[in-house]
C-alpha cells in the first residue's frame, strides 16, 4: 500500500463521487478508479457501493477510513518529525540579519543540517519560542521583548554603526546638530524604548537630539528618504559608505551595545541542534 496515495481514497470519500475526487487530485477518472480498485483487490474487500455514480461506503470501507485517518496522520506527524529534526529554525521581524560568516560557517561544519527561517511580528516570535516551533530569534537588542521574558541570548555580531543624511542637508544646516534639530529621525524600528535610548545616547554625543520620528517598514525607502533630505538614520556603516550622496559620522563606539545582534533563545527549550549552533559560535570566538 502506498501511504503517500491514500489521499486518493480520502478524496473518493469526501466527495463521493470519482470524476470529482479525481479532479480534486489532479488526475485522471480512470487512474482513480484503477487506485481503488487495486486497493479494493489488495484488502481482498469491497470498500464501496457504487450506484448511480455516487458512493458510498461499505461497512468494511467504514471500518478502513476511520483506521487509516489515524494511521496516516501518526504518518505525516512521523515524516514532519524527523525532517524538522534535520532543521534549525530561526525567527526574526526582517531579512535585513541573514547575512552572517558564522552563520555560514555552521552549514558548512555541519551539512546534514539546514537553517529555516521565519519572518514574523514581534509578538508571533516569542509565541513560536514559546511553543517550540522556534529554535531561537535573531534580533536587534534593543527589541522590547528583551525586558519582558525569561530570555537568553549570546551576540552574533556588532555593527559599526553611523549616523547618516545627505549631504545636501549638512550643506544647508552646516552641522550635523542642526541637522538633528531640524528634520525627523528616519528609522525601521517601532520600538518606542529604542526611539527613546536613541534620543539619549545621541544627546550624550551631540548635547541635543531630534523631535521627531519617522517609521518606515523597508530599507529602500529608508535610503530613498534619506537620499530625499527628508530625515537621517542611525544605520550600519557598511550598507550606506559607498554612497557618496550621503555624509556620514562614525558613532560606533557609543551605540555599539545597542546595535548588537543577538541569537536569542529560551534555556529549558534548547534543541540540540540549538546546542550545536551555540556550541560553533563558542568556539568561533575563542
Amino acid at each position: 500500500m502506498d501511504l503517500n496515495r491514500i489521499h486518493y481514497f480520502f478524496k473518493a470519500v469526501e466527495y463521493k463521487n470519482f470524476t470529482q475526487a479525481a479532479n480534486a487530485c489532479h488526475i485522471g477518472q480512470t487512474t482513480m478508479s484503477k487506485y481503488i480498485a487495486v486497493l479494493e483487490q489488495e484488502l481482498q474487500t469491497q470498500l464501496f457501493i457504487r450506484e448511480h455514480r455516487t458512493l458510498t461506503l461499505t461497512k468494511q470501507g467504514k471500518q478502513f477510513y476511520e483506521g487509516m485517518k489515524n494511521i496516516y496522520a501518526s504518518y505525516q506527524t512521523l515524516c514532519q518529525n524527523i525532517q524538522q529534526t534535520n532543521t534549525l529554525h530561526i525567527g526574526m521581524k526582517t531579512t535585513d540579519f541573514t547575512d552572517f560568516e558564522i552563520l555560514e560557517s555552521f552549514e558548512k561544519k555541519y551539512p546534514h543540517l539546514s537553517i529555516s527561517y521565519s519572518y514574523l511580528e514581534e509578538n508571533e516570535l516569542m509565541e513560536g519560542l514559546k511553543a517550540h516551533q522556534l529554535d531561537a530569534l535573531i534580533s536587534p537588542s534593543m527589541l522590547s521583548f528583551y525586558k519582558n521574558n525569561p530570555i537568553e541570548t549570546t551576540t552574533l555580531s556588532k555593527e559599526n554603526v553611523s549616523l547618516v543624511c545627505s549631504k545636501e542637508l549638512i550643506h544647508k544646516y552646516h552641522t550635523i546638530e542642526k541637522v538633528m534639530q531640524s528634520v525627523p529621525y528616519i528609522t525601521k524600528a517601532t520600538d518606542q524604548n529604542y526611539h527613546q535610548l536613541c534620543k539619549d545616547e545621541l544627546y550624550k554625543i551631540y548635547h541635543t537630539t531630534f523631535n521627531k520620528v519617522e517609521y518606515v517598514k523597508e530599507f529602500p525607502k529608508q535610503l530613498l528618504l534619506l537620499n530625499l533630505s527628508r530625515g537621517f538614520s542611525i544605520l550600519p556603516t557598511k550598507e550606506v559608505e559607498n554612497r557618496d550622496q550621503f555624509y556620514l559620522e562614525d558613532i560606533s563606539k557609543y551605540f555599539a551595545d545597542l546595535e548588537k545582534i543577538d541569537l536569542v533563545y529560551l534555556k529549558q527549550n534548547k534543541s540540540e541542534n540549538l546546542n550545536l549552533l551555540l556550541q560553533h559560535i563558542h568556539e568561533k570566538k575563542c
